[in-house]
């Protein structure tokens, strides 16, 4: 099985679906990696480009999925320039491969960079995914109205989890971590486990 997951930055797809990642990897699964803005110029204190590299570097050593980031265009200051347009779209594609499963932030993000990481993937992958699924991320959810049609079990990943996550500390504060970690178990109870994930349907192959 081969999944290929597009995520806007570094630390998203930890937060929102590492658990069921390592999952599969432990099934046996491929999980490509796919980050649409590179490392760069950062406004948040004690934040820089090399830092996130830094802890981006250390995420992916501790979980061995296969990365690879979009060269994001920058603006004059430095900081990222993700926008939806041709250029853009046909310079992502090089960087994804057919797959089994997709799985991409959730259009109604109220992050900038995730809707339009949406935007620029989701057609790409409809050609070549059999399956695509958007993930449920806390704190990017909370203003969304997606309807989860998918609910699995990440108990035994979540101590890994975890770990991928606060790799990030930068950025990722005990409350932040908390609310994760809670959500995870709320979640878990539709399933009756500990911790779990959830995830949205939207494209099946016939």
């Amino acid at each position: 099985m081969k999944v290929v997951v597009v995520s806007a930055h570094p630390d998203d797809l930890e937060m929102g679906c590492s658990g069921y990642l390592l999952r599969l990897q432990q099934q046996g699964a491929d999980i490509i990696s796919v980050i649409a803005v590179n490392p760069s110029a950062e406004i948040h204190s004690g934040r820089s480009q090399s830092v996130v590299q830094s802890e981006l570097d250390t995420s992916y050593s501790l979980s061995k999925f296969n990365l690879r980031v979009f060269n994001t265009p920058l603006h004059a200051n430095g900081r990222p320039n993700l926008v939806v347009d041709n250029n853009t779209m046909t310079q992502l594609s090089n960087l994804l491969d057919t797959c089994d499963l997709a799985i991409v932030p959730n259009a109604n993000d109220h992050h900038q960079d995730h809707r339009s990481t949406f935007h620029l993937s989701y057609p790409l992958l409809l050609s070549r995914a059999r399956e695509i699924w958007s993930m449920h991320s806390v704190p990017y959810c909370y203003h969304n109205q997606a309807h989860c049609d998918i609910t699995v079990d990440i108990s035994n990943q979540w101590t890994k989890k975890a770990q991928l996550i606060n790799c990030y500390s930068s950025y990722v504060e005990p409350e932040l971590m908390q609310k994760i970690k809670m959500s995870n178990r709320h979640w878990a109870g539709k399933i009756n486990t500990e911790y779990a994930e959830q995830f949205q349907t939207i494209y099946r192959s016939v």
